[in-house]
């Protein structure tokens, strides 16, 4: 079997080639064929993942592939990852929007919209070309915003893609812990659109084990690894949100604190990525010495993660953990990359969140509408469970953030300067039409040439 990585030199790449590995005997993994247009730390990439599969010993041919065609050419399943503009565009995004009071975060509000549409036009291409080179390939979407990027290829004909994040069943992995229960025995009742999703119920032998815990406020908070809801605000909702809904029940306060930081996460990971690629362009191929390099990098950044936005406090623990768990996690967009392979690749059926077309999943929504839902994915790919209704406490903010998510897309399809401030001002963070005009002139002088195609 051939995998080919479209963003082949992003620092997830490595624990992809990990799974890959891992799971060698159910998928026969024979080639990975990278592709990225930074040329500079596509070499480092490469070298870390042949130092796995030495150290697994298990033949993995990995190789830098000269085109996007040569890369797709008879994969059988294509993952994309790719950060058009890098870290500078990224770190753009969020200063722009903090700038004005408004919440500087990559995937939700302003900088998810702008980076939505520099990234749809890239990927169509890149669905175009699968289409002539690579017909029977899936698609494994980790291209952020994973929602509105799946809404533009579903959009534009896509079939054979699945959107991936590892958001959700990193939740249900902290739910299941705190319930004390087996992830792997419980279904989720779980909905939303990417970051924007609640658990319903957790089931258990029939048993929603998920309900008492509604009269234990202390119990509540141990559902997130770092404070973002008050107990009482979750008894008073009877869900539980994903953790970037605390972008939108909690924006202020999240501006408040990342500017208090002086810093934002796009300027951290760019550093701490710095210098990852600082060591192991220092150490040429010793694997005793790139692969600490890496793994203390991940460390790092998973230790770090939802800290600015939360004025949480890195802890000593917090590493440890995060290094304990570094090869073990149950989640990871990585992982849930490699069961979706699985699951597809063996007709063997298994049930995850995923980012998927509606299809009548949801009421109310249209068929081709991206939503993230529990899926059960198999040899013909995922196949949405039944929602039902939205809960009235929620239908509002989700409804309002589908229209937005629709319009970027128009935006960017249509290649309209006037439809991407109309999408803008229907996001919730922002709800201000003379704003989101200003704040589209910003970002198109910030980020040219990949926003002249708007006009």
């Amino acid at each position: 079997m051939k995998v080919a990585v479209l963003g082949g030199a992003g620092t997830r790449v490595p624990l992809l080639v990990l799974g890959l590995l891992r799971f060698h005997q159910e998928l026969r993994t024979e080639e990975v064929a990278l592709w990225d247009v930074n040329n500079e730390r596509g070499p480092a990439i490469e070298r870390l993942c042949r130092a796995l599969t030495r150290r697994y010993q298990i033949p993995l041919r990995i190789h830098s592939a000269r085109t996007v065609e040569e890369a797709l050419e008879g994969a059988a399943f294509v993952i994309c990852s790719i950060r058009v503009g890098g870290a500078a565009s990224r770190i753009a995004d969020e200063t722009i929007a903090l700038s004005h009071g408004v919440l500087g975060q990559e995937t939700v509000g302003p900088g998810g919209w702008a980076m939505a549409l520099r990234t749809i036009p890239p990927v169509l291409d890149y669905v175009r070309t699968m289409e002539r080179v690579a017909p029977h390939a899936w698609l494994l979407n980790f291209t952020n915003p994973v929602g509105i990027v799946l809404q533009a290829v579903v959009g534009c004909g896509g079939q054979r893609v699945i959107g991936v994040c590892d958001t959700p069943r990193e939740m249900f992995e902290l739910v299941a812990k705190e319930l004390q229960v087996e992830s792997r025995e419980a279904f989720f009742d779980y909905f939303g659109l990417n970051h924007l999703g609640w658990v319903r119920r957790v089931m258990v032998n029939g048993r929603d084990v998920l309900a008492p815990a509604f009269a234990q406020p202390e119990r509540l908070a141990r559902f997130y690894h770092v404070p973002l809801f008050e107990p009482a605000f979750l008894q008073e909702l009877g869900l539980l949100p994903s953790e970037y809904v605390y972008f939108y029940y909690r924006s202020r306060e999240a501006v408040e604190k990342i500017r208090a930081q002086a810093t934002t996460r796009g300027r951290m990971v760019d550093e701490q990525e710095k210098e990852l690629f600082a060591q192991l362009g220092s150490n040429g191929d010793d694997p005793e010495k790139i692969l600490p390099a890496y793994e203390n990098y991940l460390v790092r950044r998973d230790a770090t993660y939802f800290r600015l936005e939360t004025g949480a406090a890195v802890r000593e623990q917090d590493v440890e953990k995060a290094r304990r768990e570094l090869y073990e996690r149950a989640a990871g967009y990585e992982r849930i990359a490699v069961d979706v392979m699985r699951a597809i690749r063996t007709n063997q059926p298994m049930v995850m969140p995923v980012d998927v077309a509606n299809q009548g999943s949801i009421e109310g929504l249209a068929a081709e509408d991206a939503v993230e839902v529990p899926c059960v994915i198999d040899g013909n790919g995922a196949h949405p469970l039944a929602v039902g209704t939205l809960p009235a406490a929620v239908r509002s903010l989700f409804l309002q953030v589908k229209e937005y998510e629709r319009l970027t897309v128009q935006a960017a399809v249509e290649g309209s300067a006037a439809r991407a401030a109309e999408a803008l001002a229907a996001n919730p963070l922002v709800a201000d039409r003379s704003l989101a005009e200003k704040m589209t002139a910003e970002y198109r002088a910030a980020h040219r040439p990949w926003l002249d195609y708007l006009r």
